[in-house]
């Protein structure tokens, strides 16, 4: 008699497949859901500007392994390896006219800059007096960085490798700004900083 053509499939398996209730759930739940476990989380925002994509998964791993991976040598020791750094403390308030009238204040001894930023701040960091703890440079925006790490050329040489002399622009344990972001407008007072001999060097080579 007549044969059969061979399909290569098991046919009544794969019309069961088609046909059965499940299939609506299996592609639209579990498809999805293995192809985010292979390709990762969509992006749903940018930090900063940078390249670090955020969601709940990609976040919740970066924590993990930041975690696991801490070296307090490292933290504590900058000088040793080099990182640039700082630590500094801020105010953040919606007007300008704020901004002054706090650091009127601050100026003048009649308030410090830790109750202020607990007293007025809008940021988070109201709690912890205003302090950020230690961060490098890209961790805040531009305007902010520009404060905290920025070096202008002195005009002087120095002669043992006739390199310019570059200085921090604004001084440690002072109060500066008022400082426009999108945030509002930052009084800003920077406890540390270093800058590393890398950083240092990019700077004389872009002329900055």
């Amino acid at each position: 008699g007549a044969k059969r053509r061979e399909t290569g499939e098991p046919f009544p398996l794969r019309k069961f497949w088609l046909l059965t209730p499940m299939t609506g759930f299996l592609h639209l739940v579990l498809a999805p859901a293995v192809v985010a476990l292979i390709v990762g989380p969509a992006p749903a925002a940018t930090i900063r500007g940078g390249n670090m994509r955020c969601g709940p998964v990609s976040l919740g791993l970066f924590d993990a392994f930041k975690k696991a991976f801490d070296n307090k040598d490292y933290t504590n020791s900058p000088a040793t390896y080099e990182q640039t750094n700082a630590r500094a403390s801020h105010i953040l308030v919606p007007t300008e006219a704020q901004a002054l009238e706090i650091k009127s204040a601050l100026e003048s001894g009649s308030t410090d800059f830790s109750e202020a930023a607990m007293k007025h701040s809008t940021c988070n960091s109201a709690a912890r007096g205003g302090k950020l703890g230690k961060f490098t440079p890209g961790q805040m925006v531009k305007e902010f960085d520009d404060v905290v790490f920025g070096l202008y050329d002195t005009g002087l040489i120095n002669p043992k490798n006739e390199a310019d002399i570059y200085e921090p622009k604004y001084a440690l344990d002072e109060v500066h700004g008022p400082v426009a972001t999108q945030f509002g407008f930052h009084l800003i007072k920077i406890e540390t900083r270093y800058i590393s001999e890398s950083d240092f060097r990019l700077k004389q080579s872009a002329g900055l």
